[in-house]
């Protein structure tokens, strides 16, 4: 079970971490899926006894369900906002959950991997997550899951339309599959809305680091299915899948150009972006975006070797405002956050460039 919010702060989350295929364009795949319990009003239509009743009958399931046994259930109206945020940042809750208070709760195992959203626009949502290029990783995991919890809670579904759900969007699988991308390489050739919209013209939704309604920052992008009527679970992931091999083809040619053509210009930009992180004594959280991704390009691409890769995709985590302040057990203002923020990443860099030395 998670200690606390500041226990978690502090370490790395898992899904960013360790070895795993294409890792160094693929940060993590994700895969979401939206159950309604059989014969109870969708959550936004159901009062608030009706959704603590919905929120216990799911807790004692998944108290029976192998990969969420002692699981840690953080209930959102016992949370304050700063710690909701930190949910979010962490990519562990939506922003309905930030919002929407009663009845609702997050069930998250230990490593972060899986966990169950309880009452958002569903009335579950179960999400599994993965390092690198693991959608089907993540679907196994999410199905395993899904089946488990069905044999203690029936779900709605018709013959039909397969699993009901809130929003008709989500009818048939209830899936959302989807792929966290850098593409730094694509970005600085201006092919990145080439290729984006060819993903989008393939009923494909393009998004921003923190998800739904976020802009790109750092080159960061996610890419999930749009269709979930029709193809079965499977299906769905093949194919995102596959198109997403396409945008890594896409990205490492882009990568092949830049070191061809404009070597020492790109070399500069790695190593300036390094001095900044390394010195600077003010640092927003768009600008250690964009820097860590400058740097994260240089250490794919063996400008900057030994550089560990883990300890900037942790970075891109901790860096965040909510994390920032959960560490320091203080509420902080921009100025203040944007100092804690550059020693942070000072001495995380520091921290890194000794364990080099001593290997």
């Amino acid at each position: 079970m998670i200690a606390s919010l500041k226990d978690l702060a502090q370490r790395p989350a898992p899904w960013l971490v360790g070895e795993a295929p294409d890792r160094d364009i693929v940060l993590s795949s994700r895969v979401r899926l939206a159950r309604n319990v059989e014969g109870r009003h969708f959550a936004h239509t159901a009062g608030e006894s009706t959704l603590d009743e919905l929120r216990e009958r799911v807790l004692a399931a998944t108290g029976r369900v192998g990969g969420l046994v002692g699981a840690t259930v953080l209930n959102m109206e016992d949370l304050a906002e700063l710690d909701r945020r930190f949910l979010l940042e962490r990519h562990l809750i939506s922003v309905d959950l930030v919002r929407n208070l009663p009845g609702r709760c997050l069930v998250v195992s230990d490593d972060e991997a899986e966990g169950i959203m309880v009452n958002e626009e569903d009335h579950l949502r179960i999400q599994t997550l993965r390092t690198g290029l693991d959608p089907l990783g993540a679907l196994k995991g999410a199905l395993r899951l899904a089946e488990e919890l069905e044999a203690e809670v029936p779900f709605a579904f018709d013959e039909r339309l397969g699993y009901l759900t809130a929003c008709p969007t989500n009818v048939g699988t209830g899936l959302r599959a989807s792929v966290l991308l850098h593409l730094p390489g694509l970005a600085q050739t201006g092919d990145i809305e080439r290729v984006l919209n060819s993903l989008r013209r393939l009923n494909y939704t393009v998004r921003g680091f923190y998800g739904e309604g976020s802009g790109v920052i750092g080159s960061l992008y996610q890419v999930s299915n749009s269709v979930t009527l029709g193809p079965s679970e499977d299906d769905i992931v093949q194919e995102l899948l596959r198109h997403t091999r396409q945008v890594i083809a896409a990205e490492r040619k882009a990568r092949r150009y830049l070191m061809e053509s404009e070597e020492v210009g790109l070399s500069d930009r790695v190593w300036r972006a390094h001095g900044v992180l390394s010195h600077a004594r003010l640092l927003s959280t768009k600008e250690a975006f964009e820097r860590l991704s400058d740097v994260r390009l240089g250490s794919g691409l063996g400008i900057l070797p030994g550089v560990d890769e883990s300890m900037l995709n942790m970075l891109l985590i901790s860096v965040q405002s909510a994390h920032l302040q959960i560490v320091a057990e203080a509420s902080l203002d921009a100025p203040a956050r944007d100092e804690v923020r550059a020693r942070y990443v000072r001495d995380q860099l520091a921290i890194a460039h000794t364990r080099k030395d001593e290997r």
